[in-house]
């Protein structure tokens, strides 16, 4: 790690103007070295395996921004991205070198999720606008400190819980929020039980992999291929289960459908089975959140019980379904979104009309452009990441939580309090 910038380095950007409000690169607008004309984005990626993949190549095809820069822990996935690019993106194996660069107009980080928090609040100390990808977080003072990040340098952050930028999650919504399902008081999300894997011991860190920096704030642990990579998902401390993994989209659906972006629960209560493992998430498990004004009750359950479409025979893996006393509405997937033929026509004379966006990457493109709020802007990613990391945290406590959605916390319980987030392992900390 010698030849990685300090945070004392990084943080002696922040005299030089590039956290001014609203600050856009000559990239991006058009100046002395470029012409207007020449309108596109300068694009850097932090995490380019997975998800980070696609993104790269959804960002190469997109008019409005070039990829000028990649960035990786894991060489071999480094080399793959310069590669994909045809070596016009600079690669870089620290995050931070990357945000120095004055000529980045905005960052797509696809990290492990335990990295997006520190990923996104250095890109919007550094001025840079951020496309993250869900779960926001992992811990719910992570979140607030993403979105505190975000407003206090003008920053436009995007959570890539894409459901919204489709067709089928924006009428679903419209549908209920238009009042077709009548008094919703009860929605019901179910998924597959999450993986196990019986107990395994360590093996050698693979040469191209920077574990250390990989691990970044976690507590130390020993290197496993089926922690990493993939696979941190299936460990609280980095990736939570599926609850936190497909939740996000799942949970965002239902808070634009039931118009809680601004709010949350104010209870919570959780059960699920005890790991034994190299995992230490539970398979099976449930959740139920309780909302007030108005009263309504929200399940998480794996397995639970699938849903489908009328007069279709199979169910849908994952999904919602909205419980109303005229009508019920099943949504399917919420990331790639299944919705019911009943619910694509649009709202009438002083109906509710939702944000319409038809590609979540090209929507944060525009919105760094005009410094329009996204579709998820960070303050509503971090209300839909939120109901993820309650339910984990209920379930790890093992008993019902009131929760304020206020301020945000367990009003005289300081056991659940101090599970509003997690010690970093130095030199790591929420700036």
């Amino acid at each position: 790690m010698q030849d990685r910038v300090s945070r004392r380095g990084f943080l002696g950007i922040l005299g030089t103007g590039a956290v001014a409000p609203y600050m856009l690169t000559s990239q991006a607008l058009g100046g002395p070295e470029k012409e207007a004309a020449s309108d596109r984005l300068a694009v850097g990626h932090i995490g380019v395996g997975g998800m980070g993949s696609g993104q790269l190549r959804g960002t190469m095809n997109n008019r409005a921004a070039t990829s000028v820069a990649v960035c990786d822990v894991d060489k071999e996935r480094l080399s793959r991205a310069e590669s994909t690019t045809g070596g016009k993106a600079k690669p870089y194996h620290d995050f931070r070198q990357l945000l120095e660069r004055q000529d980045i107009d905005a960052v797509v980080i696809a990290s492990p999720d335990h990295w997006h928090a520190l990923h996104t609040i250095h890109a919007c100390c550094a001025g840079k606008d951020a496309y993250v990808q869900k779960p926001m977080c992992v811990t719910v003072r992570e979140g607030q400190a993403m979105v505190a990040a975000a407003r206090r340098y003008h920053r436009v952050v995007q959570m890539g819980s894409q459901g919204r930028s489709q067709l089928a999650g924006r009428y679903s919504a419209q549908y209920v929020r238009n009042g077709y399902c009548g008094n919703v008081r009860e929605v019901r999300c179910w998924h597959y039980p999450n993986p196990s894997r019986p107990p395994a011991p360590p093996e050698p860190v693979p040469p191209q992999l920077d574990y250390d920096f990989w691990l970044g704030p976690l507590a130390y642990f020993p290197y496993h291929p089926a922690h990493t990579h993939g696979s941190f998902r299936w460990l609280m401390c980095s990736g939570g289960g599926n609850i936190r993994d497909r939740g996000a989209h799942i949970f965002g659906i239902v808070c634009w459908a039931m118009n809680v972006d601004a709010t949350g629960p104010v209870s919570i209560e959780a059960t699920g089975d005890i790991p034994d493992g190299l995992y230490d998430i539970p398979t099976t498990m449930s959740v139920v959140y309780e909302f007030k004004d108005p009263d309504w009750t929200l399940h998480w359950d794996q397995p639970g019980e699938p849903q489908g479409f009328a007069g279709e025979a199979r169910p849908f893996p994952y999904g919602v379904v909205f419980i109303g006393d005229k009508d019920r509405l099943v949504v399917g997937h919420c990331d790639g979104v299944r919705g019911d033929k009943k619910v694509f026509f649009e709202p009438g004379a002083n109906q509710v009309e939702l944000y319409k966006s038809n590609d979540h990457l090209a929507n944060f493109f525009d919105c760094v452009k005009t410094r329009r709020r996204c579709i998820v802007d960070v303050a509503i990613g971090h209300r839909i990441t939120s109901l993820c990391v309650l339910g984990n945290l209920a379930y790890r406590i093992g008993r019902k939580l009131r929760y304020d959605p206020v301020k945000e916390e367990f009003p005289g319980d300081d056991e659940a309090n101090r599970m509003l987030h997690s010690p970093y392992r130095e030199p790591w900390a929420l700036l």
